[in-house]
């Protein structure tokens, strides 16, 4: 399948969204990664020297003061940080790259193309930020009780959980979507994306969580080999001591450890994106039904036309 021919906006179900994301997913990774890569490299160059700086903190032969303490977890808390404001970056650009897809249909931009659309939408992401923050705030005791209803259910309940958080997400990249495009006022998307969603929001949390389960696995696979190694190395070169945080090995270790941690949630973002955006586009397909001009001149057309 070209590019060209995928067609974004058309009603699926949880099949197709499957298949068609493994579709997309494979028609753009390569051009995706390098992209994501020339705009997030500076990022992960300094995750990667913060975490060298958090490797000098940890001494696992101190007893902690009640200040030495309250400094090593504020260096962990401002490395979660910074490694949070990274992902909420690669979320950003992971939408504005999608966006630029969609209606190109061609992979003929770079990262100069994502980062000035970005940058020309830049007020709507903190505006929306504000009112996100504010909406979490008010849906955090209902969702709470769900979650802990969830709890109860033995496997089953597990697999409602993370429905149930992938309706969530799906359902805030929705508002932002509808905001970012001008279909409504920010007061108003969040309304707005429950309406576009309301018909078939199981089936669409269904498929997300299908998804997202897919490329979670697929990274813990990818990732599992070279965890288990560098492991076995540690331990047999140096050994997992009260020593091993003042060890260059040790150093490294936390260092590396900390951008590939941020390179696994970026990649998860961008993934996220992927995934958000297709059954976006089905939403909007089934409520606004904006390519029907589009399908009507291609009434008896031939395929060379």
């Amino acid at each position: 399948m070209e590019l060209a021919d995928f067609e974004f906006k058309r009603e699926r179900k949880l099949g197709e969204f499957v298949q068609d994301f493994i579709n997309l997913l494979k028609m753009i990774i390569g051009h995706l990664g390098k992209v994501m890569f020339k705009m997030l490299s500076l990022p992960i160059c300094g995750m990667l020297l913060v975490g060298y700086y958090l490797s000098t903190q940890f001494n696992m032969q101190v007893n902690y003061s009640s200040g030495e303490l309250f400094r090593v977890i504020s260096s962990l808390l401002t490395a979660f940080g910074l490694m949070f404001v990274i992902g909420t970056l690669a979320f950003g650009f992971a939408i504005e790259y999608f966006i630029i897809l969609r209606d190109r249909r061609r992979l003929d931009f770079d990262e100069k193309d994502v980062w000035q659309q970005f940058r020309e939408n830049l007020g709507k992401y903190f505006r929306f930020l504000i009112a996100a923050i504010i909406v979490a705030i008010l849906a955090f005791i209902p969702l709470s009780i769900l979650v802990f209803a969830c709890m109860f259910v033995p496997f089953v309940g597990s697999i409602a959980m993370g429905v149930l958080f992938a309706i969530v997400g799906l359902w805030f990249f929705t508002a932002f979507m509808l905001y970012r495009e001008g279909y409504y006022e920010l007061i108003d998307t969040f309304n707005g994306a429950y309406g576009l969603l309301k018909s078939k929001i199981f089936e669409y949390g269904l498929a997300s969580y299908v998804v997202s389960f897919l490329f979670q696995s697929l990274l813990y696979l990818i990732s599992l080999m070279p965890t288990v190694i560098i492991g076995l190395i540690a331990y047999n070169s140096v050994g997992f001591n009260e020593n091993f945080f003042e060890t260059s090995f040790g150093k490294i270790l936390v260092s590396v450890g900390g951008s590939v941690m941020t390179i696994f949630f970026i990649v998860y973002n961008m993934l996220s994106v992927l995934s958000y955006g297709i059954i976006y586009e089905t939403g909007k397909e089934m409520v606004f039904g904006e390519n029907v001009f589009e399908r009507i001149t291609k009434i008896g057309r031939r395929s060379g036309a």
